[in-house]
């Protein structure tokens, strides 16, 4: 799904992507992590179409963005780590223009809204919305065109524990529906839960590419007890 080689990009005279290598299988969860600075905002950037890196080879699903950025960037969902919707829009309204500003049918919305479990909040106007409605809003934007291709930055950084869990409940499901993801983070536990492989990004180059084991993915002792409390709420509010 994607293949990069030798991929470089600088700022001046700061190197931020010096001439990285890796391969995203299609149908993959991929984790890219590293400290500030390691060069993980410009390399989605690069794979938005954002900028231009300044060598090496960048191939989405057979595509290339120097000859078909527009076909390309169909291809791809974005969930940014904040939104930029409009606080005065509704999330319909919203979903209606990002779907006729894609070429995509309008009457899509509703689909991916009920897809993400926010349909009975498209009416409501998006600042009354709370961050995991809102990040959630942000990936039925990202499903518009059914993309093949989902780019993750930071998703649940501003996220609660219980926004935070039910988040990484709907990226598992599209993960499981066969999308490739490409997650980037820096927090582990999103890392462990959801990815197959991640590469670790130091200052420009890839510093490691591991697999992630099954039985990396148990949640904490901390975590299971909240998950558990959140059942017990569950079923007391069905009662």
């Amino acid at each position: 799904m994607i293949r990069i080689a030798g991929l470089k990009k600088s700022y001046g005279p700061v190197e931020a992507l010096r001439g990285i290598d890796f391969e995203v299988n299609a149908g993959e969860t991929f984790g890219v992590i590293g400290p500030n600075g390691a060069g993980k905002t410009t390399l989605l950037k690069v794979l938005l179409g954002l900028v231009r890196q300044d060598g090496g080879e960048l191939i989405i699903d057979g595509l290339s963005m120097d000859s078909d950025p527009i076909e390309l960037k169909a291809r791809i969902g974005y969930v940014p780590q904040r939104d930029g919707f409009e606080e005065n829009a509704t999330g319909r309204e919203a979903l209606t223009f990002l779907a006729r500003l894609r070429g995509t049918e309008t009457s899509s919305v509703g689909k991916m809204a009920r897809q993400v479990g926010v349909e009975d909040l498209l009416d409501r106007e998006i600042g009354t919305l709370s961050g995991g409605q809102r990040q959630r809003l942000s990936l039925a934007a990202a499903l518009l065109g059914d993309p093949p291709l989902l780019l993750l930055d930071e998703p649940t950084a501003s996220l609660d524990p219980r926004a935070t869990v039910d988040f990484r409940d709907l990226i598992s499901r599209m993960a499981g529906e066969g999308r490739t993801i490409l997650l980037c983070s820096h927090l582990l536990d999103d890392v462990e839960r959801l990815c197959d492989r991640v590469l670790v990004l130091l200052e420009g180059q890839v510093a490691a590419i591991e697999k992630i084991h099954p039985e990396d993915r148990r949640p904490s002792a901390l975590e299971s007890r909240f998950l558990a409390a959140l059942e017990k709420e569950n079923h007391d509010s069905r009662i």
